[in-house]
């Protein structure tokens, strides 16, 4: 798919500080991600949803290579949204929205293309369950659900990601609490108890970090 920006150009939209422009550089040179959702919501043509959007990545990346699906971006940090909503001006992107929203509150419109990135091990596990049951729900009722997370001491890339969560609580990337990622069977059971359709695929790329793509949908939908 063409991108019409470059992952240089997109970093200069986060503004001065080097540190935050080589985090969008780096994040968008290694990780999978963001080219593997853009074929998933071409292919579905719905409204996206993205949970926990961080900085925005996912809705800049999307016009950035001339997707024109509508896109609404949450998140719980203010910062992050403000950076999103800095770079959605810099290049003029006004009809990518973000707002300041939880996991657990964040509107999900029937239908949509939900993607919950590198979210579930930020959660407790009451909330996770809680999440997940919203996200069963969606897939339910005729929802995409993509969700990337890396699963319970699933291999020796999973110590390499605990120690980098540890790292970003410390820098102040994320809030500080408990480290939760989910564990595999628990997660298949959350969506299969539902009848949904679940399928699991590697998503590191070209980092030392675990992560999985667990897409949802319901079956023939």
């Amino acid at each position: 798919m063409a991108k019409s920006f470059s992952v240089f150009q997109i970093s200069r939209a986060y503004g001065r500080s080097r540190w935050l422009r080589a985090y969008v550089a780096i994040k968008l040179a290694m990780d999978p991600i963001f080219e593997t959702a853009w074929k998933l919501i071409v292919f579905r043509g719905a409204q996206v949803v993205d949970i926990g959007c961080g900085v925005g990545l996912l809705g800049i990346t999307m016009r950035a290579a001339g997707l024109i699906e509508r896109y609404r971006g949450a998140d719980m940090s203010v910062w992050k949204v403000n950076k999103a909503k800095q770079a959605m001006r810099y290049f003029g992107f006004e009809e990518v929205g973000y707002e300041v929203n939880d996991a657990l509150t964040t509107p999900i419109p029937q239908g949509a293309t939900v993607c919950v990135f590198d979210v579930l091990h930020c959660l407790t596990h009451d909330a996770q369950k809680k999440l997940l049951a919203r996200l069963a729900d969606a897939a339910d009722s005729g929802s995409l659900v993509l969700i990337r997370t890396a699963l319970r001491k699933s291999g020796l890339r999973y110590y390499p990601t605990l120690l980098n969560e540890y790292r970003r609580r410390l820098a102040f990337w994320i809030p500080r609490g408990k480290i939760n990622f989910p564990d595999r069977r628990e997660l298949i059971a959350a969506f299969e108890s539902r009848g949904l359709h679940v399928a699991i695929s590697p998503m590191w790329g070209k980092t030392p970090f675990a992560g999985e793509l667990v897409v949802v949908e319901k079956p023939n939908s």
